[in-house]
């Protein structure tokens, strides 16, 4: 299972502004944070489906892929920033 691609292929889905630098982008954060990303988004797709499961576990790893979207956003558009500086 390719995680950094299917966090990629997430984040796209989600951050649509940001795909063209999203594909871009192939530095070390980027990778990892795409791979936490899938990680996260799994987990949470596998619990929402699961017969129980506690609100505030799904509501946690929904918080996670919020962060990490905000992460990825701040990261690009400050590496876009710098490289429009060059």
């Amino acid at each position: 299972m390719d995680l950094e691609r299917i966090g990629r292929s997430r984040l796209k889905m989600r951050l649509p502004a940001l795909r063209a630098l999203i594909d871009g982008q192939q530095g070390l954060v980027l990778r990892a944070l795409s791979e936490e990303y899938a990680v996260a988004w799994i987990a949470r797709d596998q619990l929402s489906v699961a017969r129980r499961y506690d609100p505030a576990d799904l509501y946690d790893l929904e918080v996670i892929c919020a962060e990490i979207e905000r992460d990825v956003d701040r990261l690009l558009r400050r590496s876009n920033i710098s490289q429009a500086w060059n």
